[in-house]
């Protein structure tokens, strides 16, 4: 399977393929690699003759496949862009046409969807090494995608305040994208490194009172600190659902259950392990040391009857009291 810099290289060598299949359950990576695609392919002197971008909704393979087939007027290529192809219904009818291109044509599906790999389009591709399957990134990973995000623009953020952005903008890469690029510009000439008053400031999310520092304050067993973020969280419910909270905690404890069973558990076997990166490794090697497996294990348990009393199921508990719970159950294992 091609990855994202295989067809950008092919892209910028002008070494293209008859037709490329861009899927995936990731919107950001398709769509940018479709406007690498229409920036580079066709020279803009060009684009009313070579260049059609059609959209899956309005089109059938039929339409698709006629602008496929024909020539370049002046120019030595022709690209065709399907934005939204999952939404064309007989798509599957390219697959049998796709010899019958010519070698000037580019054809190019994105497909905002994970692909049918059991269909002749997807097989036929895939041996011509012609897809490309955008998958989400991990949560896990997010804070690293911030961190490589801000480095394109010259700026430099640690990974504890890349965890608490993330927080904020959870796995959506195109509003992180968005908030990298409002920070990059209007601190343009100021600074070069991003600090957690800058996220609170810009982002919206407070440096003290997220579910990162609450996630902290249990592991280190801080109970004035943690009592502290719970009423806040409970004072201001809206901004901080105790879903978001428990599934926050739920993943951190849930995950801390495997570290037990490391033969040499420290930050670098935890890290490899859990695939993360040793900062966040730190937390879950300090956590070992505060909590046992079965300590780990109620907690864990008691996340899960939390969860359900937040949605009504045997009980109903208004948020604080839920929070009051949250943080007395951990504390007290």
């Amino acid at each position: 399977m091609a990855t994202y810099e295989d067809i950008a290289k092919s892209i910028k060598k002008r070494a293209l393929k008859s037709v490329y299949l861009i899927a995936g359950d990731e919107p950001l990576f398709i769509d940018q690699l479709a406007e690498l695609f229409l920036s580079e392919v066709i020279p803009a002197d060009e684009q009313d003759f070579n260049l059609s971008v059609l959209y899956g909704a309005d089109v059938s393979a039929r339409d698709i496949l006629l602008d496929a087939l024909r020539f370049p007027m002046m120019g030595e290529r022709v690209l065709v862009l399907v934005k939204e192809a999952q939404q064309v219904r007989d798509i599957e009818q390219i697959a049998s046409h796709i010899n019958d291109l010519p070698q000037s044509t580019c054809l190019v599906l994105c497909y905002k969807k994970k692909p049918d790999k059991r269909k002749s389009l997807y097989k036929t591709l895939q041996a011509e090494d012609a897809v490309y399957e955008s998958t989400r990134i991990y949560d896990s990973k997010i804070p690293d995608f911030i961190t490589k995000s801000f480095s394109t623009k010259g700026l430099s953020i640690d990974q504890r305040t890349a965890s608490l952005m993330a927080e904020a903008t959870g796995n959506d890469l195109e509003k992180i994208l968005g908030e990298v690029n409002k920070i990059a510009l209007a601190l343009q000439g100021k600074t070069q490194i991003i600090t957690p008053e800058i996220i609170e400031y810009y982002v919206g999310v407070s440096k003290e009172y997220n579910n990162f520092e609450l996630l902290s304050a249990l592991v280190k067993r801080d109970a004035q600190r943690a009592w502290r973020i719970a009423f806040y969280f409970a004072a201001n419910e809206r901004s901080h659902p105790i879903q978001i909270t428990l599934a926050t905690l739920f993943g951190f404890f849930s995950n801390l259950m495997a570290v037990y069973y490391l033969n040499q558990p420290n930050e670098r076997t935890i890290a490899e392990a859990l695939k993360l990166s040793p900062y966040a490794a730190r937390d879950y090697d300090q956590a070992r040391r505060v909590y046992s497996a079965a300590q780990v294990y109620a907690i864990v348990h008691h996340l899960r009857m939390i969860d359900a009393a937040s949605k009504g199921v045997d009980a109903n508990l208004p948020t604080s009291e839920l929070y009051k719970e949250l943080v007395a159950t951990i504390l007290s294992v």
